[in-house]
C-alpha cells in the first residue's frame, strides 16, 4: 500500500519549542518572523557571512518531484544595516535540477566569539509550507478554503494567534465532514459493521468534544487513517480544545502547524486509501477477466 508523501508528519506532531537551532533546521522549519537562537549562525562574523550549510531537505513543486528532496547551496548575497546584516541564498533541487528555494535572512550578532546570533527568515519563495493535498478540500469543505489559505498565511508570517483561531474554525466548521469522510473509508475497506455503527451514531452528535469521546480508541478509525497508532480525530482535538486566552503566541503558533500537519495527513491517506481500493478491484477484475476466459471451452 502506498505511504502518505508528507515525511515531515512525525517531526511536526512534536514541535519543540525556541531553543538552540543550525541554520539547517532554521531553513527547513522554521516560518516566516520567527527568531531563532543559530548556535553556528556566522562563518565570517567580521564580514557578516552566514555559515550556510552544504544541502538542505525540502519540498519541491516540480511535477517530477512533488515531494521532500535534496537542495544544495547555489548562491548568496547580502547588505548591511547597522549591525544587522540582511542575506538572500538560493537553494537548487539536485532532483529536477530547475526548481530552486529562495531565503531572505536577517542576521544577528549574540556572543564573545560573534559566531552565535538571532536569525530570522523574512522571506521566502515558493512560501513556507507543505503542499495542499488534492483532496483536503474535499474532507474540510470548499466553504473552508478560505479559512485554510488564511490559516496558511499566518503560519507563514509567524502569527500564532491568528493561525490557531483559523484552525479552530475549520475544525469546528467541518466535524461532521471529517467524521464522514472517516465514515466512507470504514466502508470502501469493509470495517467491521460495529465500527461503521459508532462512526454513523457520532456523525449524529451535534457536539463534537462528544463524538470524539465516542471515537477516541483507536479501535474506532479504520486502520490505514490512524497515524502512528494514534487516532487523528482526538488529536485534531485535543490540539486545539484549549482557548486561545490560555496560549501565547508561540504556543498558538507550534499547535496551528501540528493542526495543519494532521489535517493534511488525514486528507493523503484518505485519497491513498480510496486509490488503492480503486486499484485493488481493478487488479481483481482483471484478474477474474483472465481467470473467466481461461475457464471457457476451447473453440468457443
Amino acid at each position: 500500500m502506498s505511504e502518505p508523501n508528507n515525511p515531515v508528519a512525525a517531526k511536526a506532531i512534536s514541535l519543540e519549542p525556541p531553543g538552540i537551532y543550525s541554520l539547517t533546521q532554521l531553513l527547513e522549519d522554521v516560518p516566516l518572523h520567527s527568531p531563532r537562537h543559530v548556535q553556528k549562525l556566522f562563518d565570517q562574523p567580521e564580514f557578516g557571512d552566514l555559515a550556510f550549510p552544504g544541502a538542505i531537505r525540502v519540498h519541491c513543486d516540480h511535477e517530477n518531484c512533488e515531494g521532500i528532496r535534496r537542495h544544495v547551496f547555489g548562491a548568496s548575497a547580502k547588505f548591511q544595516r547597522g549591525a544587522d546584516f540582511y542575506v538572500y541564498a538560493v537553494y537548487n533541487c539536485t532532483d529536477c535540477l530547475s526548481s530552486s528555494k529562495i531565503f531572505g535572512l536577517k542576521a544577528e550578532r549574540k556572543g564573545e566569539h560573534l559566531v552565535p546570533g538571532i536569525c530570522t527568515k523574512i522571506y521566502q519563495a515558493p512560501p513556507f509550507g507543505q503542499p495542499i493535498p488534492k483532496r483536503l478540500f474535499q474532507v474540510i469543505g470548499e466553504s473552508n478554503r478560505e479559512n485554510f489559505l488564511q490559516a496558511r498565511r499566518a503560519i507563514a508570517r509567524g502569527l500564532g494567534i491568528g493561525a490557531y483561531a483559523y484552525y479552530r474554525r475549520i475544525v469546528e466548521n467541518t466535524k461532521f465532514e471529517l467524521i464522514s469522510s472517516v465514515l466512507e473509508i470504514a466502508k470502501a475497506t469493509k470495517a467491521q459493521p460495529q465500527q461503521i455503527q459508532l462512526l454513523e451514531k457520532a456523525q449524529t452528535e451535534k457536539q463534537f468534544s462528544k463524538a470524539i469521546e465516542m471515537l477516541r480508541e483507536v479501535s474506532a478509525i479504520p486502520a490505514v487513517l490512524l497515524i502512528d497508532g494514534h487516532n487523528p480525530l482526538a488529536i485534531l482535538h485535543d490540539v486545539l480544545s484549549e482557548g486561545i486566552h490560555q496560549l501565547d503566541d508561540a504556543e498558538c503558533l507550534a499547535r496551528a502547524q501540528e493542526a495543519e500537519v494532521i489535517l493534511c495527513e488525514v486528507a493523503d491517506r484518505i485519497q491513498i486509501a480510496l486509490t488503492d481500493r480503486r486499484e485493488v478491484k481493478a487488479a481483481l477484475s482483471s484478474i477474474m477477466g483472465r481467470k473467466a476466459a481461461g475457464d471457457a471451452p476451447k473453440g468457443q
